[in-house]
Order: C-alpha cells, then structure tokens, then sequence
C-alpha cells in the first residue's frame, strides 16, 4: 500500500512532491532529473509505509513487535554508553520508522523520551497512551520536561531526542545540514554540557521484508562544543552521516529549512510563487479572453 500510495503521490501534483523534490535538489545538486524523480518517488513510497504502520506501532502487542525486529547494527556502542554512569542521549532522525525505537530500546533500558506536544490535545492524548503502553516516559519539550530528560541522564538511562525537528528561533541557531544553513536546536549541545552524558545516533531502517534494522551510528566529536553553531553543525553532520546510509527513508517531505537566516528568503517561498506563477499562466492560457481584457 506504501508503494502504490507513493508511486501515486509522486505523479500526481502535490504539496508533499513539490517539498520532497526541492529539498532533494538541494541537498543533492549533482543528481541528474531522472536520479532526481526517482529519489524523490523512493521517498513518498517509505514516507508513506511509516504513516501506514502507525497503527501496528501504537497498537499491536509487544510481542508481537518483537517479530518485526531484523538484526542490530552497532549494539556494541549502545553497551559501552549503558556502561557509562552519565546516561545516554539517543538522538534518532525522522529516519526509517522512529516509533519503531520505543518497543526496541526499551527491551534495553528504561527510556525517556523528549518530544514536542502536537497542538491537538486530543491527539497528544493518543500519542501519549500509544508510546506510553511499552513503558517509555514521554516528557514534553518545557522545562518541566527537560528536567525530567536531566533526572533521568543521571540515573543512567536512556534519553530519545529528535534532532532534526526545527526548534523555535529563541532555541536554536542556524548550521548547514547538506551545506544549507538550516536553523538547529542547541538544546542537546546544552544537555551534552551539563550532564557530560554519552552521545549516540541511532535510527530503525526499514527491510525489503517489511521488518526493520536497528543501527546505531557512532556521533561526531564536538557535539557539546562550547560555540553553540559549531555543535549545532557537528549535530547536523551526525544526522547527515545517518541519512547517507538510506536516503530514500529520511522525511524529505519535511520543511527543514522553513526558517532562512536573516535577509534570506527561505527556498519553500521562492517554490510557492513559482507555482503560483505557473497556475496563473496555465489559467491565462486556457482563457486567452481575460487575459487580453486585462
């Protein structure tokens, strides 16, 4: 169904393509059109097997997600983090299917995980029960919550951030991530700091079987580097390193350079004028009429 969802989402005109496609054009400008049309048709196809598995994510047994684990990557430097008495910070891009993560490393350790409370209550409701049924503490992102990720880094547990979300302006500093500067979230450079906890990237890719691989990614140094944009920027090449080892799973469709640093004009308003542009043209041409009257 993902495939047939994908394949249909990336011919048919839509918002979900346009940003997809912009996004992949920057971030990898040597691509011929044809690498071009079939990264992004890749993308919408593992984009929408990971909306589509939702429902198994949130709601099938324990158990029964046990039988779609296919292997660990990297275990070892999970292990030696668990040694440490400073706790690990797993940092996990939207990358293959990140709910995935919640059953798996809780067979491993307690696990809190910090997230962003949608503007639907109701939703965060359902959010909340769903991850929560593995036993994994959410904490949201506010100060309460960020003492609860502290607590729990010095009890030696483990701490799930998503990196690549775009933090508020107030919370964050602009980095490249595929050599476009990209605003970043200092939060985990300033947990990194106070807590001297282990860094490690980790992310569920998703098999031909349908089951998924855990890897887990050596991070970069510098992470906790004093100079807020020299962290931000390791964090981002951290991601990026994860995101090259299966490009196809990363969420292109995502918005990740909405917020262009000052004078810039971010790429997704220079891609709505074009359309916009476009449509009018398409219109003026179907009705030659009205455009000569104006």
């Amino acid at each position: 169904m993902g495939r047939i969802l994908g394949t249909l989402g990336s011919k048919i005109p839509n918002q979900q393509r346009a940003i997809a496609e912009l996004n992949l054009k920057l971030c990898f400008p040597d691509l011929s059109t044809q690498e071009l049309q079939h990264l992004t048709r890749r993308s919408l196809e593992e984009n929408a097997k990971t909306g589509l598995e939702l429902g198994a994510m949130w709601r099938w047994p324990v158990e029964r997600l046990v039988e779609l684990e296919d292997g660990v990557e990297g275990e070892d430097l999970l292990q030696q983090a668990l040694a440490s008495d400073r706790g690990t910070v797993l940092l996990a891009p939207h990358l293959g299917n990140w709910e995935f993560l919640n059953h798996f490393l809780m067979q491993r350790a307690q696990l809190v995980c910090l997230y962003r409370p949608p503007r639907i209550a109701e939703l965060d409701d359902i959010i909340l029960r769903a991850r929560g049924r593995t036993g994994c503490i959410s904490a949201p992102a506010t100060r309460g919550g960020v003492r609860r990720v502290l607590q729990a880094l010095r009890n030696g547990e483990l701490v799930l951030i998503l990196p690549d979300q775009e933090p508020l302006k107030a919370n964050g500093v602009h980095a490249p991530f595929f050599g476009i500067p990209a605003l970043t979230m200092t939060l985990v450079a300033r947990i990194l700091r106070r807590t001297g906890a282990q860094p490690l990237f980790v992310f569920a890719q998703r098999q031909p079987s349908g089951k998924f691989r855990v890897r887990f990614v050596e991070a970069p140094d510098g992470l906790a580097d004093s100079d807020e944009v020299v962290a931000a920027a390791n964090l981002n090449a951290g991601v990026e390193a994860c995101v090259r080892l299966c490009p196809e799973q990363y969420l292109w469709s995502y918005k990740r350079f909405k917020t262009s640093p000052p004078g810039v004009t971010t790429p997704y308003r220079v891609l709505w004028s074009q359309r916009k542009a476009r449509r009018l043209d398409a219109l003026r041409a179907k009705n030659p009429a009205d455009s000569a009257k104006e």
